[in-house]
């Protein structure tokens, strides 16, 4: 409450004391006067202020806020690193346990709508951009675990790059004249506006990873051992451990087999 305060220059006097005073306040006071005796009131207002708005919740994070700001403003422009630091912890204890966990979800669910905000236009703008280099893939649906990995690429698949269908919808199968044997040693795939080019086995899986961003970096290893000529022995291995569990509407006639998938 000196007379310095008062009359709005106490900043650019501290800025002369150079064991106290940084650079960047001696800049300030000497480039931006009126801006100097603006924040020398306004630190006044707040300490005033303080003990009467911290009893009112709604002004509480405002001014608890403006006192965290001056003393980060004391670290910069006095060097006072762990008078400020104290001070902050000091000024944080004033909100409660249950303040904190309101404030945790607040941020918590604006950054999940803006998330979800992003994902919703950027897989609109992913869609339309890259619609033509869609494809189409032949999964086994009789098989557990490759319907679980189904599931999991379209939850990755935000740009809707992928269409996967069991290769057990004979329809379909009829309707791109693909080999039923085939398709039970090795997934297939192919792009919508090329169904002539058909890739199978761990080219079908190359082809799905380089669709999904998330999966980029399976991409080189996948070309690596494809070149080593150990990926398809992997995949054809793996392929053909798999669990087939016939589902729907299957009678009688339902074949499983047995000697070419387990």
């Amino acid at each position: 409450m000196g007379e310095m305060w008062q009359n709005g220059t106490a900043l650019y006097y501290i800025s002369q004391v150079r064991e106290f005073s940084r650079p960047i306040l001696d800049y300030m006071v000497n480039h931006y006067v009126g801006l100097t005796i603006v924040f020398t009131y306004l630190s006044i207002i707040i300490k005033i202020a303080f003990p009467f708005a911290v009893i009112n919740k709604r002004l509480k994070p405002f001014v608890v806020i403006a006192m965290i700001l001056f003393h980060i403003g004391i670290a910069i422009g006095m060097g006072l690193l762990t008078f400020s630091l104290i001070m902050i912890v000091m000024e944080l204890l004033l909100f409660t346990d249950q303040e904190y966990k309101k404030l945790y979800h607040f941020i918590k669910i604006s950054f999940r709508k803006i998330s979800i905000t992003i994902r919703r236009k950027t897989r609109r703008l992913g869609y339309v951009s890259f619609q033509h280099k869609q494809i189409l893939v032949f999964y086994d649906g009789w098989c557990p675990v490759c319907t679980n990995i189904k599931d999991y690429l379209y939850k990755l698949d935000y740009f809707r790059m992928l269409r996967l269908v069991s290769f057990r919808n004979s329809s379909l199968v009829q309707a791109y004249k693909l080999d039923v044997d085939e398709l039970q040693r090795r997934m297939h795939s192919f792009s919508l506006n090329d169904p002539s080019r058909i890739h199978r086995g761990i080219d079908s899986i190359a082809q799905i990873c380089t669709r999904i961003p998330y999966l980029w970096w399976a991409v080189p290893f996948i070309i690596i051992f494809k070149k080593m000529g150990i990926g398809g022995y992997f995949y054809d291995y793996i392929a053909s451990k798999r669990k087939v569990i016939p589902v729907g509407n299957c009678d009688d006639l339902c074949e499983l087999y047995p000697k070419r998938v387990h």
